[in-house]
């Protein structure tokens, strides 16, 4: 799965800043596109409004108005920030502002880099909860398949196909119906269960999880196991034995 590019505006008043932080970024943080430079409020204001980037770097001492005016003028920010200035006391007043980073001129390149891989990690978890969102709309829809992420992308799994799910380390292996292999996804058991809370599926023990509606027999012995669709036998661990007849009971 092919990432894509960061998009970012430089504002700062000084064309040589200007230049020095997209040198760093072209020779440094090949995620990240120059989209836009700005030498001043108003003309960042404008550029930002048209190219919707995904972060800013803002210097804060400007002519006529400074960095934390342009934010307050922006109102909602759906943007993030690192601040790059000569000047070291505004720091506190920054973070007031729930910037990513705040950097001092001359821009040391670790630091740089540093706070740029803070934004590839935030964007990574934001473009998480809006798929997670984006699924919980789909299921309002009735579309039938849910996205689950693998080590190469997604795989769309209609949820009634899926019989078990078994924990692997960090992933978990997805017994589906017709598939002669089952489907290795790269999340944990515990993610999946909290993903699924809206269909049949119940956790019956640590490393397991089934579909309800794939359960054959229920057998009692040392220990208790589930006879599922696909043949297999699955352990049902004794805290969970309660909580699983009552479940079975109610389809």
């Amino acid at each position: 799965m092919v990432n894509q590019k960061l998009k970012c505006i430089i504002i700062d008043d000084e064309s040589k800043g200007r230049k020095v932080l997209r040198n760093i970024c072209e020779e440094y943080c090949p995620n990240v596109e120059i989209i836009g430079e700005a030498d001043s409020v108003d003309s960042a204001e404008k550029m930002i409004k048209s190219l919707s980037p995904d972060f800013i770097f803002l210097d804060i001492r400007m002519p006529m108005k400074d960095g934390f005016q342009l934010l307050e003028s922006l109102g909602k920010i759906d943007f993030h920030v690192i601040f790059t200035t000569a000047y070291e006391q505004y720091a506190v007043k920054a973070f007031k502002f729930s910037v990513v980073d705040y950097l001092l001129k001359p821009i040391d390149i670790d630091e740089l880099i540093a706070a740029v891989e803070k934004i590839e990690k935030i964007k990574r978890s934001e473009n998480g909860l809006r798929l997670q969102e984006q699924q919980k709309s789909n299921q309002i829809k009735d579309t039938p398949k849910i996205a689950f992420p693998t080590s190469d992308g997604y795989v769309f799994i209609d949820p009634d196909n899926i019989v078990r799910c078994t924990a692997y380390g960090n992933y978990t292996k997805f017994f589906v119906k017709g598939e002669s292999k089952p489907v290795l996804v790269s999340k944990t058991l515990k993610y999946l269960d909290d993903l699924t809370e809206d269909y049949s599926f119940y956790r019956i023990h640590k490393s397991h999880m089934v579909n309800l509606i794939h359960v054959k027999r229920f057998v009692k012995g040392k220990p208790v196991k589930l006879i599922m669709t696909d043949g297999a036998e699955v352990e049902v661990s004794v805290r969970k034995r309660e909580g699983l007849m009552e479940k079975l009971t109610a389809l």
